[in-house]
C-alpha cells in the first residue's frame, strides 16, 4: 500500500453534523490502478479494479491526480465495469490540475456492489509528443493514516447499503512509464514480464464484456473473437502495442446468445479464453 498522510476539510464537519461515520476496523476493500508502458502520442488506458471487498457498495468516489503534466486525460469509461443498473457514473476532469475524479452514485431501486474483485473504470489518457522518458504516477489526490471522518471528493471513500457508513478502502497507486524508446535490458519492475490473457469481465455479459492482457514488450498483437464452430466474429485489435496491461472491449450486441471464444496471438504465442453472451 502507499504511504498515507493525514488530510482534513470542511467536509468532514459536514459529515459529522449529518451523524455519518466512517469505518474503524480494518481496510473493508482495496482500490488498485494498474501499471503500462507508452512513448509519446501513444493513448493508454489505465484500469482502475476493486480488490479484496468485503462490503455492499452502495456508491463510490475515487480522486486521482496525475504527477505529470506529459499525460491528458481524455475520458473515463466504465464499459465492463461493476457499475449496476440503478447506478449513475460521474466523472470530473482537471487537465490543468492533472486531476480526474469518477463516482457512483445510486439513482434508482437499491443497487449495490457485492463482487469481491472487477473493474471499476479505465482512464483513457494520451501521453504528449515530445514528452521525456519518466515515470508518471496515477495517485489519490490524499489519504489518511486511520478511519476517521471522511474527506469529501479528495480521498476514495466506498459507502456501503446502510447509508450510514463510509469505508476508507486501501489504495495502491499506478504508473505510466514513458519511453521514447525501448532499450534491451530495461528492468521495469512494475511492468508485466510475462504474456498473459485474463478472463473477461463481467462474464456472462450483456451485451458488452473487458478482455484484458498483458504483453512483456512491444510487440504486433491480434485480439479475435470466434463463436462456438470456430468462424471469426469479430478482430478487436491487429497491429502493435506497447509492453504492459492493456484492455479492449467487446460489444456483443448484434450476436447471439451463447458461447464465444477470444485469442491472443503475440509473437507466435497464442493463448485462448471462453466467454458466454447472455441477452
Amino acid at each position: 500500500m502507499n504511504r498515507t498522510v493525514k488530510c482534513f476539510t470542511l467536509s468532514a464537519m459536514v459529515f459529522a453534523f449529518l451523524g455519518i461515520a466512517s469505518a474503524t476496523d480494518a481496510f473493508a476493500a482495496e482500490i488498485h490502478v494498474g501499471a503500462v508502458e507508452a512513448m509519446p502520442g501513444d493513448h493508454a488506458v489505465v484500469p482502475v479494479t476493486l480488490a479484496a471487498n468485503a462490503i455492499r457498495i452502495m456508491s463510490l468516489t475515487v480522486p486521482l491526480k496525475l504527477s505529470s503534466s506529459s499525460l491528458i486525460i481524455d475520458s473515463v469509461s466504465f464499459a465492463g465495469a461493476l457499475l449496476k443498473p440503478g447506478m449513475t457514473p460521474m466523472v470530473w476532469i482537471d487537465n490543468a490540475a492533472h486531476k480526474v475524479r469518477f463516482s457512483y452514485f445510486p439513482s434508482s431501486g437499491a443497487p449495490m456492489i457485492s463482487e469481491t474483485s472487477g473493474l471499476l473504470a479505465s482512464l483513457h489518457l494520451t501521453i504528449s509528443d515530445p514528452a521525456p522518458d519518466q515515470t508518471v504516477v496515477v495517485d489519490s489526490i490524499c489519504q489518511v493514516e486511520h478511519q476517521t471522518l471522511p474527506v469529501l471528493w479528495t480521498r476514495p471513500e466506498l459507502a456501503d447499503t446502510s447509508g450510514t457508513m463510509i469505508h476508507i478502502p486501501g489504495f495502491a497507486a499506478g504508473q505510466v512509464v514513458i519511453k521514447n524508446s525501448l532499450d534491451a535490458g530495461d528492468d521495469l519492475s512494475l511492468m508485466p514480464k510475462v504474456f498473459a490473457l485474463e478472463q473477461n469481465f463481467p462474464n456472462p455479459f450483456n451485451p458488452s464484456t473487458v478482455i484484458s492482457f498483458s504483453l512483456p514488450r512491444q510487440g504486433m498483437v491480434s485480439v479475435k473473437v470466434f463463436n462456438i464452430l470456430g468462424q471469426e466474429v469479430e478482430t478487436l485489435i491487429d497491429g502493435s502495442l506497447t509492453a504492459g496491461a492493456h484492455t479492449v472491449t467487446w460489444d456483443a450486441g448484434r450476436q447471439a446468445s451463447g458461447v464465444y471464444f477470444y485469442r491472443l496471438i503475440f509473437e507466435g504465442q497464442v493463448l485462448t479464453r471462453k466467454m458466454t453472451f447472455l441477452k
